[in-house]
């Protein structure tokens, strides 16, 4: 799915954390709403009676716990319904510079998995 630049890409409300750290906080990343730190998210699982029964019988977990990596942390930040996704990639060009190129693309397939999870919303 490739996200249009005038799009404004939403999460949706959901239960996240913020872990530990990736390093500095910059003025720039601070000053744009980015905390530097790793975003957790966490999902409910959702079971059918049967899978209830089993996840019982089996101990499983409740709840699946989603770690992003450093670069889809920010992006997760920043997606707060205020940027349309042209601000965004152009936010984490000047905090990420050679990190995050292609950066259009990159945010591009990191929005639409996240959208595909549906963990994020796209308005336009």
């Amino acid at each position: 799915m490739l996200v249009p630049p005038s799009c404004i890409p939403v999460r949706v409300p959901c239960e996240w954390s913020l872990d530990g750290n990736y390093g500095d906080q910059t003025p720039l990343m601070a000053s744009h709403g980015i905390s530097n730190r790793q975003v957790v998210i966490t999902i409910q699982k959702d079971f059918t009676n049967i899978e209830r029964l089993l996840a019982k019988l089996l101990k499983a977990p409740k709840s699946l716990r989603r770690p992003l990596d450093r670069l889809n942390s920010a992006l997760w930040e920043l997606m707060d319904g205020t940027r349309t996704f042209d601000e965004i990639v152009e936010i984490m060009q000047e905090c990420y510079n050679e990190d995050i190129v292609p950066a259009n693309e990159r945010c591009s397939s990191s929005v639409s998995q996240l959208v595909e999870l549906n963990l994020v919303t796209v308005n336009n």
